[in-house]
């Protein structure tokens, strides 16, 4: 744009921040941020603020976007906390982390994601009485959440998994084929991120145990599901993509995750 005097405004910055982002470019991603500012006179909006936490929380560098959030001419909303609360939670900091749900539900007391990654940060931490204590709270309060529901086609004809559902016409032979991938995945040294219990049949597993067990070894799994994966389906279908050989494709809530021999697109950020 500016090799053909095309001045970038504040559109073209969130992009090129947000691709800073995607990439894990922080100090690039500082720099244009400067650059907006210094060069082209553009007042970062919340946007601009929200693309430097999630690139800065991405890294790990938790306490920069801490920094970066109080100065902020204006008051964090919640996708900003929010963003905040999901870098804490894949680098595991429950300080910060508590903070980030404590300010976001002050926002929207009602938002069920604070608590669902809120939880997953205590059950990493194997800080399974706080788990029970956030379960107890979603329940006192009233708060829905909204059920985990996977979508995968075959053969020309959409086939619905929800978690712990056994509806589907070929129900015994799907959990008997989670039953052993799981075993296959424990063999190779996978650990449940929550107790079992509450993982061991979400929705997304059982969409591909039954595609495993109806499709061809060379054809891609493609799954589309209503809510963000959790941690442990993350860590699962990575292990699935390299011990069977499989790519699979699914698209969460936040992003389209693609996973092939043993890693996902997003490079465990989502």
């Amino acid at each position: 744009m500016i090799e053909v005097s095309e001045p970038p405004d504040e559109v073209t910055f969130i992009g090129v921040l947000t691709a800073c982002t995607h990439s894990g470019l922080v100090d690039k991603g500082r720099e244009l941020f400067q650059v907006m500012i210094d060069n082209y006179r553009i007042a970062p909006n919340v946007m601009h603020y929200g693309c430097m936490i999630d690139l800065l929380g991405r890294a790990g560098k938790l306490k920069e976007a801490m920094e970066t959030m109080r100065k902020m001419p204006m008051r964090p909303n919640t996708t900003i906390w929010g963003t905040l609360l999901a870098a804490c939670r894949v680098h595991c900091n429950t300080e910060i982390g508590e903070l980030a749900a404590e300010r976001l539900l002050e926002l929207d007391p009602q938002n069920s994601m604070a608590f669902a990654l809120l939880s997953n940060m205590y059950a990493k931490s194997n800080r399974w009485e706080d788990v029970r204590r956030l379960r107890h709270a979603i329940m006192e309060k009233g708060i829905k959440k909204e059920p985990g529901c996977s979508l995968i086609e075959m053969d020309g004809m959409i086939h619905e998994f929800v978690a712990g559902d056994r509806s589907h016409p070929m129900s015994k032979e799907i959990y008997s084929k989670l039953d052993r991938v799981l075993a296959d995945l424990k063999n190779a040294g996978y650990v449940e991120e929550e107790k079992p219990n509450v993982v061991y049949w979400h929705s997304e597993k059982l969409a591909i145990a039954f595609a495993l067990l109806s499709s061809e070894p060379n054809v891609v799994i493609r799954i589309v599901k209503n809510l963000r994966m959790c941690l442990d389906c993350h860590n699962a279908i990575k292990m699935i993509s390299s011990l069977y050989g499989r790519e699979v494709v699914v698209r969460d809530r936040t992003r389209f995750h693609h996973f092939r021999h043993g890693f996902c697109s997003c490079k465990d950020y989502w």
